[in-house]
């Protein structure tokens, strides 16, 4: 006999049978059958009472089944909970996975019945299969199935078992409804608290807290995206967390990894992080899509809590999520939309502990960049050109008959270069020549015919006379033409007038029976053992500080500069001039001419027109305006 006081006598059982509340309620007890086996039962309770307690980790219900299990020598004990039409397994011991036929003959039994059926997952011919049924709520009953190879055990026990296990599958059920409406009423508490409020930091911090609580979760982070990465705003357990420790960039980077599996819903995310317990990520929107998403929510669970997690838990989560979504977005209605929202972020931004370093930081710049003086360097490019040479163009229309030069020869003053053909100009020339000898020989006639005198010729001779005078002018008219028509026919012959190298590309290849026109150039004669200098072009928006500095300054501003081709190599010079006028550049930008004489000898094998970055000093501006001067001359323009 139990000795514990908690335990009560059955007062309407014949055989004083005596359960724990623990175990089974004295409503229970008022309905067991009075049969002889009552003492079976009790010892088998007695038994699972003291398993129970001795094992401490299964509950009662199981521990009375496996005592059910060994003291009646069963093959196997199952549960079942059932009904007509559907059953599903509770407990198994000592059984294989049930059949089909073996559901439909555990829907078939009775509450109070016993039901003697065939097992076809039996491995003997000599095992006995019963069925005791007890009803649970409604039309869902509780069925013991049992299977023996020894003695058949006693039909009112097993009903009497049955009995015992539905009133131990109610209790189970009840405290699953009480643990059920206890979440539900603080699920209801924390989606009231989250609309409470529309600070985004204390709807975080509610979710980080509250949240853990309500759903078992060993820690909930909030984070929320800052441009293209994300930031920790809330984690369960910390007022403020530290967003360059480790922990908050595996949060934040288990968040990457999420939205990034998302993207590609063809990879699971196990296979996107390479983690297999990965935790709950999930993002705070309406939709509950990662699509324009600012918040998002970590849940880390215990394996034990994952292991049970559930439909019900799952969708509690998925409420949780929903709510705070909505909660976040007013938020940042409210904080985007009013000025009272933007200005108290502002002062909780401010008053935060590491606000006070930041401000100082932050003062300290503005503080560097009006007080610190640097240098302002005007960048230009231009180009390295010879400072002896001479650009070819062609000195009348025609067509390039000859081409005796090539990229790169050298050439001495009156060599010849090309040779042009202009048909026209040897046209003009005949018919010149051509009137030119007529009045040659018109003026000879006419002096003979002066040389011989006859009667009645003085009329004649004063004729003859205007007639040669007009002829004379003619002749001497036609010769300055023929002289100046041969000038131009020998100036299609282009010869150098210096000594240098021709620089031009593919010569023969782009002139050689090529038309040109008077005026166009052809290629560049040009002598690098003369010396070398910069051909710069400043930009509009940049000359007025070269200037300036020009003003304030006694000497030539000094120039830093680098080739193209050596870029590795800074070399240094100073300006020789400046342009008077501004035009527009090849690429049509309206720029004005820089030049600079370079003392270098260094340049012998460098072509002319070479790339040349170069940065003019124009002395000591702040800090600040160096560097944001782009910046500021926009706004000036502008504003």
């Amino acid at each position: 006999m139990w000795r514990n006081p908690d335990w009560s006598p059955c007062r309407n059982g014949p055989q004083g049978l005596r359960i724990g509340p623990r175990a089974v309620s004295l409503r229970t007890v008022r309905f067991l059958r009075p049969i002889q086996g009552s003492q079976v039962l009790q010892s088998i309770l007695d038994s699972a009472e003291a398993r129970q307690t001795h094992g401490g980790s299964e509950d009662f219900l199981t521990a009375l089944l496996q005592q059910t299990y060994h003291d009646l020598n069963l093959a196997s004990a199952v549960l079942w909970q059932s009904r007509s039409d559907e059953s599903a397994l509770l407990f198994r011991i000592g059984a294989v996975n049930p059949a089909s036929d073996e559901r439909i003959a555990v829907q078939a039994v009775h509450p109070g019945k016993v039901l003697t059926a065939a097992s076809a997952s039996s491995v003997s011919l000599s095992e006995n299969r019963l069925l005791a049924a007890s009803k649970l709520a409604g039309d869902l009953n509780l069925v013991l199935d049992v299977m023996t190879e020894q003695s058949v055990p006693d039909h009112e026990l097993l009903l009497q078992l049955a009995d015992v296990f539905a009133d131990l599958q109610r209790r189970r059920m009840l405290d699953r409804q009480v643990a059920q409406a206890d979440k539900e009423r603080l699920l209801n508490a924390l989606v009231v608290q989250l609309h409470t409020s529309l600070d985004s930091d204390v709807v975080a911090n509610t979710v980080a807290t509250d949240a853990a609580l309500v759903l078992n979760c060993r820690r909930v982070s909030v984070v929320r995206r800052s441009g293209r990465h994300w930031e920790l705003v809330a984690t369960t357990g910390i007022s403020q967390p530290n967003a360059r420790s480790d922990a908050s960039r595996q949060i934040c980077d288990w968040v990457r990894q999420a939205e990034t599996a998302a993207a590609k819903p063809e990879r699971s995310l196990s296979e996107t992080t390479g983690e297999p317990d990965f935790p709950t990520v999930r993002p705070l929107t309406k939709s509950g899509t990662w699509t324009n998403v600012r918040w998002s929510a970590v849940f880390e669970f215990d394996q034990l809590v994952s292991e049970r997690f559930t439909d019900a838990d799952r969708i509690g989560l998925d409420r949780v999520c929903h709510h705070a979504a909505l909660a976040l977005a007013s938020c940042e209605i409210q904080e985007s939309s009013t000025i009272r929202g933007q200005f108290g972020r502002t002062i909780r931004t401010l008053t935060r502990p590491r606000a006070g370093v930041l401000l100082i930081l932050l003062s300290g710049l503005v503080a560097a960049l009006v007080l610190l003086p640097m240098e302002l360097r005007i960048e230009v490019y231009g180009k390295l050109v010879p400072t002896q040479r001479a650009f070819v163009f062609a000195p009348d229309d025609g067509v390039i008959s000859a081409v005796d030069v090539d990229d790169g020869s050298v050439v001495s003053d009156g060599d010849t270069l090309c040779v042009l053909t202009n048909e026209d100009l040897e046209v003009q020339r005949e018919s010149l020549d051509g009137e030119l000898a007529s009045a040659n020989a018109r003026l000879a006639a006419i002096d003979a015919l002066r040389g011989s005198r006859t009667p009645g010729s003085d009329n004649n001779t004063a004729l003859l006379s205007a007639e040669q005078a007009e002829l004379t002018e003619r002749v001497a008219s036609l010769t300055r033409q023929t002289e100046i028509l041969r000038q131009r026919i020998a100036r299609l012959t282009v010869t150098s007038h210096q000594v240098g190298r021709v620089y031009g590309d593919r010569l023969q290849q782009l002139l050689f029976q090529r038309p040109v026109q008077r005026g166009q150039f052809l290629f560049e004669v040009a002598n690098p053992a003369a010396g070398w200098e910069l051909d710069l072009r400043i930009p509009e928006a940049d000359v007025r500080h070269v200037l300036e500095a020009a003003g304030r300054s006694e000497s030539e501003l000094p120039i830093t500069y680098a080739l193209e081709t050596s870029p590795e190599m800074s070399r240094e010079t100073r300006m020789k001039s400046i342009g008077l006028s501004t035009d527009t550049d090849q690429s049509g930008i309206l720029s004005t001419r820089v030049s600079a004489i370079l003392s270098d000898t260094e340049f012998e094998n460098e072509r002319p027109g070479a790339g040349v970055v170069a940065w003019i000093h124009c002395g000591q501006r702040s800090l600040g305006y160096v560097w944001f001067r782009k910046l500021i001359e926009l706004i000036q323009r502008h504003l």
